[in-house]
């Protein structure tokens, strides 16, 4: 049997470029005890990845010459582990390839009867419906009647981040984006009270007339002088939870932090960062909430899926240039 995989070649000067990555042919390789044999049917492209690929990043380097990490959902071909039969639907750290051999400790068996497959790469991954939900609840705790402004709001995570924010009593909910069609995919079609272009308009200005009365939680995504443009508008006892930065990943790690940093002594405010690993012993329940707000319609997730294996560095270098609306997939035609 054949596995295609994504290789990277070389370090990227910037991340990410495409062009440093390939796509080579092997046999796959039987597994052994303790290991099953997976063909990989989606994988997410997360950000995450692009920090794997340039030293001295929060995430492993990998080596050049090695699989692109990713994570996927596909069925079990073949077992060597008894928690594992053939035919099974698993999710696990599969890789940028067809069809992966891994250990058989780190993946783990998904319903297809609760949701579907590729859901568990969105709503009810780790990398997206739970970075939302702990960020959002746990950290940005939103209640009744608080104005939430999420960044990268038309992206897996924001769009979610901004309907679990109206779940949890919201009074508004506004999204950053960039770009018409994805400001309109978030008050027409998730809810979002008001949406501001990033690339035509002033997004300090545009907050300060969307939120008079000030900003309880600001979800961000993106940092930099964006950061800075929701800063200036916190609230008293503000909330301000950094999820990411993705406006900074390709700056070869210069990555520099508010000017506006003052504003939360000002307001007696807080700014707190996290990633959903630091939550991992509450999986299991946050997917049980995350379910149940699925089950009452108050989720949704749009799904756009670039077809081939050949497709994955484009596609990541797409999440980097803001090329994607909603979750970013690879079906591998595996």
């Amino acid at each position: 049997m054949k596995n295609k995989k994504v290789v990277l070649d070389r370090y990227p000067e910037a991340l990410p470029v495409a062009d440093v990555m390939s796509v080579q042919e092997e046999e796959a390789r039987v597994p052994g005890d303790g290991e099953i044999q997976v063909a990989v049917d989606y994988l997410s492209i997360d950000a995450w990845i692009g920090t794997t690929l340039s030293p001295g990043w929060l995430h492993t380097l990998i080596p050049e010459g090695a699989t692109v990490p990713a994570l996927g959902v596909g069925k079990v071909l073949a077992s060597g582990s008894l928690d594992f039969q053939e035919g099974d639907a698993v999710f696990g750290p599969f890789a940028a390839q067809t069809v992966a051999t891994v250990p058989a400790e780190g993946c783990s068996v998904v319903d297809t009867s609760i949701a579907g497959l590729s859901d568990y790469l969105g709503l009810l991954s780790v990398t997206t419906g739970l970075t939302a939900l702990f960020g959002i609840r746990d950290i940005g705790q939103v209640k009744e009647g608080d104005t939430v402004v999420v960044s990268a709001a038309a992206g897996a995570v924001g769009s979610v981040a901004g309907q679990m924010a109206r779940a949890l009593g919201a009074g508004k909910v506004i999204g950053i984006a960039g770009g018409p069609e994805k400001c309109a995919f978030l008050t027409d079609e998730l809810g979002f009270d008001a949406a501001i272009d990033y690339k035509s308009e002033d997004v300090e200005q545009r907050v300060g007339e969307l939120a008079p009365e000030g900003v309880s939680v600001f979800f961000d995504n993106v940092g930099g002088e964006m950061l800075d443009a929701v800063l200036e508008h916190i609230q008293e006892r503000a909330r301000v939870v950094i999820c990411g930065a993705i406006s900074q990943y390709a700056d070869n790690n210069d990555v520099y932090g508010p000017k506006r940093y003052l504003r939360l002594a000002e307001r007696y405010a807080r700014m707190e960062g996290y990633t959903a690993f630091h939550f991992a012993d509450r999986y299991a329940e946050g997917m049980k909430d995350i379910a149940a707000w699925m089950g009452e319609g108050k989720l949704k997730m749009r799904e756009q899926v670039e077809e081939g294996i050949e497709s994955f560095p484009r596609a990541l270098e797409m999440l980097f240039t803001g090329g994607n609306t909603g979750k970013l997939l690879v079906h591998t035609g595996s």
